[in-house]
């Protein structure tokens, strides 16, 4: 150990042996000269900085904001050159020219190597941004806009800063993966609603959806939106809260009297109003699970991998947002819940609805993506969705099931949504059934023309070299007929089910008025049954008779077209006076 020690001893005196020389002719007042050398090449940088700055386009005002960051966190450096320069003119020889000592010397370049270290980090820091690296100097600007827990009196300068940043940056589409950006981003929004700052969260997501078709389909759809239908469950959980708030407004006012206590009284209500006057001031709680919902649903149909993304994720959302439904227990909050569901429906159909032809695979999409669970059939009769799907539709397809004057041809849109979400049915009674649906009288169904067409009866079938022409041909109509059979059946089920249309169509439900309403009202469960029955089949028969007037059947009597429309109608009437006499 000693021998190591001495070994060391030897080494820094042969290496001060040969420093010394050195040291002894140098006059540590020539650093003031280095300093203000490295000051000058700031300068000089800085010039270049904020040109480059002025002539940037797209997110020029994001890379000024970046570049401005920057400088602020080197402050420090006329602070230090300065102290510097002081430190400095007192290794001075004195005019006596006593010289310093070598080890003063010695330590005054020691403090020169750390200044001008710290001085020429930003050079370095600075080049490296400017040679293509800014996203990391980006990424760092971004996190620091986040809202401080502690200095929370600086978050409403923040909230300023971080709207100017991401309307920039979301301006152009990025050269590069958006991912870490888009953590920030929620985080942001996260940090917005956590905070109460609820206008800020609804500016900070207009500035992506006035954007959204600049960004990454990948990010939207796998970051985005489960976060965006989260962020609309926690607004409209906010907005039951704001509303109740109301009903404690009102709550006050009863309990404490304004003749006895007046003062006391108007001061309790202008503490209450006082601590929830932010929520009185926002009204955009239904922004997430609306505009930019839409906005992402818009989007990703536009993809070839976005529809997977956008039904994996809402079907999601969906199935959990059911289970916390059943759980419910008390009826009036599960019937609030429910509408929440239903809201996202409201939104989601009419976009998706509208969409549909203009996505590039909309057969894939509804043979794998749309969920299967989701479509009309009696195979679903237990969810509730495609009830909630058929209202969105009826709703959205109104003013489009009959073609308009001088139209030919038929409603895109609407032809893909029939043929996706009604699997199964029969194409011409449930053609009629529609135009009948959407009718007021059964001439105005025969005389229009239908905007849409159902795709016909189709069957899967193989054939042998032994089987002969004329047998097969048998074979493959009596499957034909067999499955126009089968679909025939469902179609009529489908549209008797309570789940289904007899929720919207007149001529399947009872018309109460003084005569029966009494009757109805005392009968159980299997009068009501029979009272409703009866009820049916004297509209649908009422309409039977109405098909097979003369004044039909005259108007359709020159016209195929009509008459075949009629013939539709008519089998049917029939086939559902028949399923409810059954």
């Amino acid at each position: 150990m000693s021998q190591v020690l001495a070994t060391i001893t030897n080494i820094f005196y042969d290496l001060g042996s040969l420093i010394n020389p050195i040291l002894i002719n140098l006059d540590p007042a020539l650093f003031q000269s280095v300093i203000l050398g490295i000051l000058m090449i700031l300068i000089f940088v800085g010039e270049q900085i904020f040109t480059e700055a002025k002539t940037q386009k797209g997110r020029g005002e994001f890379s000024k904001m970046v570049i401005f960051y920057e400088i602020l966190n080197i402050v420090y450096i006329p602070v230090l050159a300065i102290f510097a320069l002081t430190l400095f003119a007192f290794f001075k020889d004195d005019l006596n020219s006593n010289r310093i000592d070598t080890s003063f010397k010695a330590l005054s370049f020691a403090f020169l190597l750390i200044f001008v270290f710290f001085l020429l980090r930003p050079i370095f820091k600075f080049q490296e941004f400017f040679r293509g690296k800014r996203h990391k100097f980006e990424i760092s600007f971004l996190k620091n806009l986040g809202f401080s827990k502690i200095l929370k009196f600086r978050n409403k300068v923040k909230a300023k800063k971080m709207v100017r940043a991401w309307n920039s940056f979301w301006s152009e589409k990025s050269e590069f993966n958006e991912r870490d950006f888009t953590k920030i981003f929620i985080s942001h929004i996260d940090d917005a609603i956590k905070y109460r700052e609820l206008e800020l969260a609804i500016q900070l997501s207009q500035t992506y959806v006035n954007n959204i078709e600049k960004r990454d389909r990948f990010s939207i759809g796998y970051e985005i939106l489960p976060k965006v239908l989260e962020w609309n469950e926690k607004l409209w959980v906010g907005e039951k809260l704001w509303l109740k708030s109301y009903d404690t407004e009102k709550k006050i006012q009863n309990f404490i009297s304004q003749k006895h206590f007046p003062t006391f009284r108007s001061w309790a209500l202008k503490i209450y109003k006082k601590t929830n006057s932010k929520k009185d001031r926002f009204w955009n709680w239904h922004y997430f699970g609306r505009e930019f919902f839409k906005a992402i649903i818009t989007a990703l149909l536009k993809d070839g991998h976005g529809p997977y993304q956008l039904f994996s994720a809402f079907k999601k959302h969906v199935d959990e947002s059911i289970e916390k439904l059943n759980k419910i227990k008390d009826e009036k909050e599960k019937q609030k819940y429910n509408r929440y569901i239903t809201g996202l429906f409201a939104s989601f159909c009419p976009t998706f609805f509208s969409e549909i032809d203009s996505a590039p695979s909309n057969y894939e999409i509804w043979e794998h993506n749309f969920p299967k669970e989701w479509k009309v059939s009696m195979a679903n009769i237990k969810s509730e969705i495609p009830g909630v799907i058929l209202h969105e539709f009826l709703q959205w397809s109104r003013d489009r099931i009959f073609k308009k004057e001088n139209e030919e041809n038929f409603d895109k849109d609407l032809t893909k949504v029939i043929n996706g979400i009604f699997p199964n049915v029969h194409s011409s009674l449930f053609t009629a059934f529609l135009m009948l649906f959407f009718s007021t009288e059964v001439k105005y169904a025969v005389e229009k023309e239908p905007n849409f067409y159902i795709m016909g009866t189709s069957v899967s079938w193989t054939g042998s070299a032994e089987e002969s022409k004329e047998d097969m041909d048998k074979r493959l109509a009596k499957m034909m007929n067999a499955k126009a059979e089968s679909q025939k059946e469902k179609t009529i089920n489908i549209i008797l089910n309570p789940n289904f249309f007899p929720r919207y169509w007149d001529k399947l439900k009872i018309t109460l008025d003084d005569a029966n309403k009494d009757e109805w009202e005392k009968a159980d469960n299997t009068k009501k049954k029979s009272m409703l029955k009866t009820a049916r089949r004297e509209k649908l028969e009422k309409i039977q008779t109405e098909i097979e007037s003369d004044e039909v059947k005259k108007m359709c009597k020159d016209d195929e077209r009509k008459e075949l429309y009629r013939k539709n109608l008519l089998e049917l009437v029939k086939l559902l006076v028949a399923e409810i006499n059954n």
